[in-house]
This record gives C-alpha cells, structure tokens and sequence, in this order.
C-alpha cells in the first residue's frame, strides 16, 4: 500500500509579492509487505503444485550369483541365437542361423522389426546383445526397450487371443536376452565386414 506524507515541520515562508503560493512537496512512501505476502505465496504455489520429473529406472531380471554351482551352460542351437553388435561408432549388426561369423548392417528401426519378427517366428530364441565399450549408452537402452516392448506386445496379443478362445491359455511370453562386452574376436569381425571382406574361421 502505499502512503502519502503531506508534510509538516517548519512553516514554509510567504512569497514576496504575496500573489503565488508556493507549493508543498508530498512525500510518497510504498509499503512493501503486501507485495512480499504475495511472492511468497506464488512461490509456495508453486512448489506444492510442480510436477517434478520422476527418475526413469530400467528393469532387468539378473541370474542369481552362486559360486558353488557347477551345472553346465545350456546349449543354444545356432538357429535360435539371435546376435547383436553396437561397435563404438554405434554401428549396429545382426546375425542368425548357421552363418554365425559374418554380421550385417542394420538401421535400429530395421532392427527393431527384426526382433519382433524372430521372437513372434522362433520358439524359445536367444538374443544377445555385444556392445563396445565406447558405443553411447542410449543406444543401448533403446535396444533393451525395445526388447522388453517386443514382449508386451506379444503378450498384449496373447491375451486378446485367449480372451477371444481362439488361442490356449497359457504362461506369459518373456524374452531371453543377456548383455556382453565385445571381445578381440567380435572387433576382427566387424571390421571385415565393414570393410567389405568375408570372414572366415
């Protein structure tokens, strides 16, 4: 709010002449505090009202760690082995089948519709997913969401199918994929095939 200060103190003297009247200067004064109440309710608003964005967390299922199992690894048939590469110029490649030693280039849309289509297509199929150490981990995770979107959309369909009796009912489609680090071997490859050569064991 603000205040006008119409003066006082010592009586200002006649003019000489007698025929104008000086004018007396009107001190204004602004109260501040409605203004601070203010802000500070805005700002409280505010605070209670904002939205903040939650932290985006991805989620993997880890095989328990037992150093006293001894089992042998499960064989994988090379025709269920679906291999993805990521070198470190986040080149991606794909292989399946029995010609397991020469990659192929592929855009990550492409790849996208490659897993959907080999996990709708191929029981049981392994994929695993080889990455370079300096390749953006971005890329990466948009992989694995991809991955884990192939699988809700197969169950999606699923359950719609078992919904409508025209399909079993049955357990729920889950994906197997494992992440690895590229090796010496991995790197040879790759660099065969983009320089346009053919590998060979």
């Amino acid at each position: 709010m603000a205040g006008v200060d119409l003066g006082g103190g010592k009586p200002r003297k006649k003019a000489k002449g007698g025929l104008k009247r000086p004018k007396r200067r009107l001190g204004i004064r602004i109260d501040m505090t409605p203004m601070v109440d203010i802000a500070f309710l805005l700002l409280i608003f505010y605070m209670v009202t904002t939205i903040f964005s939650a932290p985006l967390s991805m989620e993997i299922s880890l095989p328990p760690k037992d150093p006293g199992n001894t089992e042998p690894p499960i064989p994988v048939a090379k025709s269920k082995l679906l291999l993805m590469y990521v070198d470190k110029s986040d080149g991606i490649y794909y292989q399946i089948g029995e010609n397991m030693t020469q990659p192929v280039p592929v855009s990550f849309s492409e790849l996208q519709k490659i897993i959907d289509e080999k996990n709708r297509n191929v029981a049981k199929l392994v994929m695993v997913l080889k990455l370079d150490q300096k390749a953006s981990y971005k890329l990466m995770v948009d992989i694995i969401d991809a991955i884990q979107g192939v699988e809700r959309n197969i169950n999606a369909a699923l359950t719609q199918a078992i919904a409508a009796g025209t399909a079993p009912a049955q357990d729920k489609f889950s994906v197997r994929f494992s992440l690895q680090d590229m090796n010496a071997w991995d790197e040879h490859v790759l660099e065969v095939v983009r320089a346009g050569g053919v590998v060979e064991e």
